[in-house]
């Protein structure tokens, strides 16, 4: 795996937290928004509270959550020793604030305060290069310790 991919995981795994996130958010917000009866799953004879649903929706919500807290809080530690290691202190930045905090290039251009904006993607294809020696050697040393 490439260091882009890896680093776009990263900026992937954060997005499906938010989703799971928002989800939640949604059957709390039914829960406790008016609570009618509706009908029930295509059983003529049984209906559910609006309550009773966003309870089931919530509980299913809550477990995708932790899973996706999981994954997040491993990628983002895996991306955080990675960059930690990265020997250029502009590099480690321009990594962090894009794939840590999901800054734009724009913001991180003006942050570093680049004279000329474009000149972030040669710097941020670089800090990509530097990442991938870092994850090559990671790998070389796995494969020796297997």
């Amino acid at each position: 795996m490439t260091a882009k991919e890896f680093f776009r995981q990263v900026r992937r795994a954060e997005s499906e937290l938010k989703l799971v996130n928002a989800k939640l958010e949604h059957y709390e917000e039914l829960g406790f928004s008016s609570g009618g009866i509706v009908s029930g799953t295509g059983n003529a004879h049984r209906s559910s509270s609006r309550v009773e649903l966003a309870a089931c929706g919530a509980v299913d919500a809550l477990r995708d959550l932790l899973d996706a807290r999981r994954d997040f809080m491993a990628i983002i530690s895996r991306a955080e020793a990675i960059i930690k290691k990265v020997p250029q202190e502009k590099y480690r930045k321009i990594l962090s604030y894009r794939y840590i905090l999901g800054k734009s290039f724009r913001w991180i251009s003006d942050e570093l305060e680049y004279n000329d904006p474009n000149s972030i993607y040669r710097s941020h294809g670089w800090a990509l290069v530097a990442a991938q020696k870092i994850m090559n050697e990671q790998e070389k040393e796995k494969a020796a310790q297997e």
